[in-house]
């Protein structure tokens, strides 16, 4: 039964992980861009959403580093090249044309602004330099990549482990120390591939000692995340160098012991089921938010008790919204030829085997 326990913190969290970021983005798209009048309640859910920024990559990249981690340490290239890098390749660099097709053909010819969306490459060239420098809004899948080989390329050394968690701590403190504030696409590639090495090495101890929720872990811990947000906060220090490293080991350990104690007494079927489709959610969520932009106001006024309560869950009703939307959207179209949105095409695939570019999974 502990196998079962972990199996459903690790979907329960997931699930979370993925409705955090789709939050965030509806926060920062559409929530913001709107003049509410004198309400504080947009303020308040911008905080919050801000407060939830150590948390949210952090437990994601963690817990996607300790699902590879049999994959890095216990299979060759052969095994893992294709669904470990191949796949997701081809799904980030597919899904990044379809962004660029609708921002071609819909975004701009509309006219409409949609913030935070990056720069527009008008050729190929620029494309090809968008992708390899994660300035995308899939940098996501990208840094799974990169991340997964360059634990692999460090597995035949010694102590990998060390010399992983170790380069993950140094690249995060490069970027505070060093990265210019405009370059948000290298800071992210730099900040959290110490979180993936962490999941990926320490996959026997998290599964160890995480397996079920530590009572006293989490009072402790959760006592601790709240006086250092505090701290950070009072002293807006959340970009020194360290902090974030610090509050997110505080909140992910806070987050798995909490989830850990929910799906020891809860049965959360919708939200592993959430948890174990994050990859639609993840890549069609923002096409989603970039067509509420295009109908959404530019101001609207809210009065009254009830007006106030119904912003007040606006963001978190429309954040589980989104999710609905994206996991019917992916239930039609992952079918026949609509498949090849979300795995690489078996025309592809076989091609890349018969060169021995790829090899069949195990």
């Amino acid at each position: 039964m502990p196998s079962t326990r972990r199996i459903d913190w690790i979907d329960a969290a997931k699930g979370v992980c993925i409705l955090a970021v789709v939050l965030y983005h509806f926060n920062q798209i559409v929530f913001q861009q709107i003049d509410f009048g004198q309400t504080a309640i947009p303020a308040l859910w911008n905080l919050l959403v801000t407060a939830l920024k150590p948390l949210r990559m952090p437990l994601f990249f963690l817990i996607s580093g300790f699902l590879a981690s049999r994959s890095v340490t216990g299979r060759g290239w052969k095994e893992v090249r294709t669904s470990r890098v191949a796949s997701l390749l081809w799904i980030y660099v597919l899904w990044v044309g379809v962004y660029w097709l609708f921002t071609e053909s819909v975004i701009h010819p509309l006219d409409v602004e949609v913030v935070a969306t990056g720069a527009h490459p008008e050729t190929l060239g620029g494309m090809a330099m968008q992708l390899i420098s994660a300035d995308t809004g899939l940098w996501y899948l990208y840094a799974l990549v990169l991340y997964f080989v360059t634990c692999k390329l460090l597995q035949p050394l010694k102590q990998p482990a060390i010399l992983s968690i170790g380069l993950g701590v140094v690249l995060h403190l490069a970027s505070s120390l060093w990265l210019p504030p405009g370059w948000w696409n290298i800071a992210s590639l730099l900040d959290y591939f110490f979180f993936f090495a962490l999941g990926c090495h320490l996959q026997p101890f998290l599964a160890r000692h995480y397996v079920q929720c530590n009572i006293r872990r989490l009072l402790v811990t959760g006592a601790l995340t709240g006086m250092a947000l505090g701290v950070t906060w009072k002293l807006s220090a959340m970009e020194a160098p360290g902090v974030k490293l610090i509050l997110a080991l505080l909140m992910v350990s806070t987050t798995i012991d909490f989830f850990a104690l929910l799906t020891e007494r809860f049965r959360m079927v919708l939200l592993c089921d959430i948890g174990q489709r994050t990859l639609p959610i993840y890549v069609i969520h923002k096409l989603l938010i970039f067509a509420l932009v295009m109908v959404m106001p530019e101001t609207l006024y809210v009065e009254g008790t009830l007006g106030n309560g119904v912003l007040a869950v606006t963001p978190l009703v429309m954040t589980v919204l989104i999710g609905a939307l994206c996991l019917l959207a992916y239930r039609a179209l992952n079918h026949g030829p609509g498949r090849v949105l979300f795995t690489m095409p078996d025309l592809l695939r076989r091609a890349a085997y018969r060169t021995g570019l790829l090899q069949p999974s195990a």
